[in-house]
C-alpha cells in the first residue's frame, strides 16, 4: 500500500512513506482555516505515529 487518506466533513489528511528518505509525509487540508489545519496536522501525526508503533522515521 502506498499510503492512507482520511477524509472528514471539514478536512482531510494523507500519509505516505517518502520515496527518497526513511520518513513518512503527511499532507493535509482544512476547509475551516489555518488554526484548524494546524490541529488536523498535529492529530494526523499522532494517529500515524500510533499506527506505525511509534516509528517516526
Amino acid at each position: 500500500m502506498g499510503g492512507v487518506k482520511v477524509v472528514t466533513d471539514n478536512a482531510w489528511f494523507a500519509a505516505r512513506p517518502s520515496g527518497t528518505e526513511d520518513v513518512y509525509k503527511i499532507y493535509a487540508e482544512s476547509f475551516r482555516g489555518p488554526e484548524h489545519l494546524a490541529q488536523v496536522q498535529a492529530e494526523a501525526k499522532i494517529i500515524v505515529d500510533a499506527a506505525l508503533g511509534g516509528w517516526a522515521g
